[in-house]
């Protein structure tokens, strides 16, 4: 009776699909209720600054997905020096996210967020209009890396400001969860378009750009989600805090005596003395050396997700063809399982220290990397199965002649991978700020960023290297060997987890919570 009911085998799984769709929505908004419970009472601005967030991280994460597929399409470079770009530029902003604080002391969160949103634009505006490597150098990039190294630590500043101790932790909870899902929207977006338009073929031609790509035209829907945060943020009241007896107004810092300049110049210049002078005397310390080559084992996973970013949009476009669903098999699949299972992981391994959760995600996303230089044939089974009509027509709609087994281990590598990010990712900024000394948190926390630096720069030249050799441009369709992306990759993957294993000493001099436990 039930069989005839339902019908064929795709009503089944459409039901079937509509039942799981319906629990994930209760079960998330049942997450987003219980966030918005405990933050009751807070300001409006903290609402603001969560939807600026998820806004903004939209907008980035689609404009990262397009990068190096621009400057190769459009600019004309070549896959080495667009990967060296980009990871040249992430450099540049990551150095940038360490003197934007000065800015935020002086002028206040809401006119700092309003110069970085100004800059956002401007850099989102140029990069649709303009190819030349010079003028997006100057008005593109370079404006929208100070305006990414803005957002980042001024809205955390911001989450900060506008809550309490008790609700803090519930703040940045949602503010994780918003990232992820505007990350995913971000995906979403990008395989959206080129799936409409091709990765290829010009738009068309309009009176004040010209030709423009779909690349071009991802960057200006990025643009057309930073617009509406500019009202967003003119909303916000600039001069109020969070205390455990209500929101307190401040002295309007418009008020003060100095010139607006003079103020900044003058910050920012005791700021880089006292860096300095810091720097200097951390830099003394055994144990930081200690804390920084524990970083740098874990910087070899990290590296991995940047090669998401900055590798496998071309990869996938080359290996695939015209419209591939690259964007929904990373950037919508990786931050959805992050979403939903790092409250739970939390949760459940409160207990667990710091060193172990971070060796057992780093070596589950370290192995998972594997799974992409199996032979796929081994899949093939699974393209007429329930499974893969979930897969290839109600997913990623991608017709019969076009339907790879590979999207299979890309599938799995990446599920798995997000697993195990969603173990390490958050023990990691929890390891960061427990093995800190209580008077240099910041300190150690700033520079915590030095091997990170070193891996960005490394991620471009590689990530061109990588597809200038096993996926050459102008050589679709003999592509037999794209499997040793991933055997490169996996090799530097590996090396955080056998690295954790091989200095586990290192590892436990620095880890609090297992020296607390019995």
């Amino acid at each position: 009776m039930l069989n005839k009911f339902l019908g064929t085998e795709a009503d089944k799984l459409d039901a079937f699909l509509s039942i799981a769709m319906i629990l994930l929505i209760f079960c998330f908004f049942g997450i987003l209720r219980s966030y918005f419970q405990g933050l009751r009472g807070s300001p409006r601005e903290l609402i603001l600054v969560l939807f600026v967030k998820f806004l903004e991280y939209g907008a980035f994460g689609l404009g990262m997905l397009t990068f190096a597929l621009y400057l190769s399409h459009d600019v004309g470079l070549t896959d080495i020096g667009a990967g060296t770009y980009v990871g040249i530029w992430m450099v540049i902003i990551s150095g940038l996210i360490m003197v934007v604080g000065a800015v935020c002391d002086v002028i206040g969160i809401r006119q700092t967020l309003l110069i970085g949103c100004v800059s956002l634009i401007i850099g989102r505006l140029t990069l649709p209009i303009f190819e030349d490597p010079i003028l997006i150098s100057v008005f593109g990039f370079l404006p929208l890396a100070f305006g990414v190294a803005i957002s980042g630590p001024v809205l955390l500043v911001a989450l900060k400001r506008f809550t309490t101790a008790s609700s803090a932790t519930l703040a940045f909870g949602l503010y994780y969860t918003l990232l992820n899902l505007g990350f995913a929207t971000g995906g979403w977006i990008f395989d959206y378009f080129r799936g409409i338009h091709g990765d290829y073929s010009l738009i068309a031609s309009l009176p004040i750009t010209g030709d423009i790509s779909v690349y071009q035209l991802l960057i200006a829907i990025a643009l057309l989600m930073t617009l509406p945060q500019i009202i967003v943020i003119w909303l916000m009241r600039d001069n109020i805090e969070m205390t455990n007896f209500g929101v307190r107004f401040l002295a309007d810092k418009a008020e003060q005596v100095q010139p607006f300049f003079s103020k900044i110049a003058k910050n920012i210049s005791n700021a880089a003395r006292e860096t300095s002078g810091m720097l200097y005397q951390v830099s003394r310390e055994k144990r930081f050396w200690i804390f920084i080559s524990a970083l740098g084992i874990v910087t070899f996973i990290r590296i991995v997700s940047l090669h998401f970013l900055l590798t496998f949009p071309t990869y996938g476009i080359r290996l695939f063809g015209d419209g591939a669903q690259v964007g929904n098999l990373y950037a919508v699949l990786n931050p959805l399982i992050i979403v939903f299972l790092t409250p739970l992981i939390s949760v459940l391994t409160t207990r667990a220290s710091s060193y172990s959760m971070l060796l057992l995600g780093c070596t589950i996303s370290a192995l998972s990397i594997w799974i992409a230089t199996v032979r796929p044939e081994i899949f093939e089974p699974l393209i007429d199965s329930d499974f893969g009509l979930l897969i290839f027509d109600r997913w990623l709609d991608i017709p019969e002649p076009s339907r790879d087994p590979f999207y299979f281990c890309l599938i799995i590598f990446i599920a798995l991978f997000s697993i195990g990010e969603a173990i390490w990712a958050p023990r990691l900024m929890q390891f960061t700020a427990e093995i800190a000394p209580p008077d240099k948190e910041g300190s150690y926390i700033a520079l915590s960023y030095l091997p990170l630096f070193l891996g960005q720069f490394l991620a471009g030249p590689m990530s061109g290297f990588l597809l200038a050799t096993y996926l050459p441009s102008g050589n679709e369709g003999d592509y037999s060997l794209h499997y040793m992306v991933w055997v490169w990759i996996g090799v530097v993957g590996a090396i955080t987890p056998l690295g954790m294993v091989f200095f586990r000493n290192l590892f436990l001099k620095l880890d609090r919570s297992e020296e607390q436990s019995p």
